[in-house]
């Protein structure tokens, strides 16, 4: 009698041992993640603050992208936060610039404008320079990466947190940010109904450096449809140029990119900003 009484106290201590333990244990591991707006919070304070960077950088076209252009681009990209980017890129008499200012984008290839929207991986820029925290948190949204879910994921041997997605799940749009630094780490964008045929986008940004306080990826490798389309290496950082206006003009650089649609199979060579091909000196007087 006086066993079975000890066994059954036994067995209720156990239980009130093991409930104990199952309260004050965690019930997922997402109990250890952070929101994912203060995430973002985090990662825009982690990447520091300008008013304009210049990045002087070597791009890898994809081997099946290259026709007519070559396989490597030398390129400028300016900077002017936390909206205004421009690139301009040259190899082997072939030019390509983008400009992206206001909410407007402009491509050009060899001073022709080339019409419709240009890849989303062309835009990896944003995740960089769009500030503070709420406008980084509305510019997200707008690419379908839903800010109020988080988790942890590990991208080859990193962990980051991923702001919009549930980890494994790559099925919907996700920033990831490194664990400790809080710097970015990838953008994945799920295929869209907008561009037909594109494949899901993926960014991957890696080796960051830190120059006057500004923190930027030096390797930057940009995917579509599962495949590298471009490989960017920075060369040169230069944080706080004093940068012209007219470099993010939209309207004078529209005209200056534009050409006699009779011209369009006979690229021309590169005009210095300012000269409008297919316009004659007396043209330009009147």
């Amino acid at each position: 009698m006086i066993i079975a009484q000890r066994a059954n106290r036994m067995r209720i201590l156990s239980a009130v041992l093991l409930a104990l333990v199952l309260t004050a244990m965690p019930k997922t591991a997402d109990a250890y993640v952070l929101m994912g707006e203060h995430v973002l919070e985090l990662m825009v304070k982690a990447l520091g603050r300008a008013d304009t960077l210049e990045v002087t950088q070597t791009v890898t076209l994809s081997t099946a992208d290259i026709p007519p252009a070559p396989a490597t681009l030398s390129e400028t990209v300016r900077i002017r936060f936390p909206v205004d980017f421009r690139a301009d890129g040259a190899g082997d008499g072939y030019q390509r610039q983008i400009l992206i200012s206001g909410g407007q984008v402009l491509r050009a290839v060899n001073g022709v404008i080339q019409e419709g929207t240009p890849p989303r991986y062309a835009r990896y820029a944003d995740t960089m320079m769009v500030k503070p925290r709420s406008a980084m948190a509305d510019h997200l949204l707008a690419m379908g990466v839903d800010v109020s879910v988080s988790s942890l994921g590990r991208l080859e041997d990193r962990y980051g947190y991923v702001v919009g997605a549930r980890f494994p799940d790559e099925n919907a749009a996700q920033l990831w940010v490194e664990k400790d630094t809080f710097l970015p780490m990838r953008l994945l964008l799920p295929p869209t109904a907008m561009a037909s045929g594109e494949g899901p986008v993926e960014i991957r940004y890696r080796n960051w450096t830190f120059v006057d306080g500004l923190a930027y990826p030096m390797h930057i490798v940009l995917w579509q449809n599962h495949q590298i389309k471009e490989e960017i290496r920075v060369d040169r950082l230069q944080v706080n140029p004093v940068l012209s206006g007219d470099l993010f003009n939209f309207a004078a650089l529209r005209q200056a990119w534009s050409r006699p649609a009779a011209v369009l199979n006979d690229p021309a060579p590169y005009l210095p900003e300012g000269d409008v091909p297919g316009v004659t000196e007396s043209e330009k007087k009147n």
